[in-house]
């Protein structure tokens, strides 16, 4: 199902590559370089993948990039619990009482992460 989609979004045959539950689209498809991406979501995302999670920019940042505009925020989900994320991240806080997100805070900006619930 997924492959259709993608394959009418790009209009071409799309070579996906399957890690766990991911579904990783080559760069010389999709053309969404890291330089879109905002300095502080790049930080997030690495940091929570030199802590050994995994992280991903998700949800409208991502149809922005596919779409060439600029997004206005960037959202993370990643596998760590919110205190994992808040133990990686000095400068975040723990928000929501049913499902928790945690704010992580660069500056002005702030990037919105959504850890799991447990593993």
């Amino acid at each position: 199902m997924i492959k259709k989609l993608l394959k009418r979004m790009f209009g071409k045959s799309v070579r996906i590559r399957i890690e766990g539950n991911c579904h990783i689209i080559p760069f010389d498809v999709h053309g969404v370089s890291r330089d879109g991406i905002s300095p502080a979501a790049r930080k997030v995302t690495d940091g929570l993948q030199a802590a050994g999670y995994a992280a991903f920019v998700v949800g409208g940042a991502v149809r922005d990039l596919l779409l060439k505009r600029h997004p206005k925020d960037f959202d993370i989900a990643t596998d760590a619990t919110p205190e994992e994320v808040r133990r990686v991240f000095r400068r975040s806080r723990i928000i929501g009482r049913r499902f928790r997100l945690v704010h992580v805070l660069f500056g002005e900006e702030t990037v919105e992460t959504s850890p799991s619930a447990a593993r």
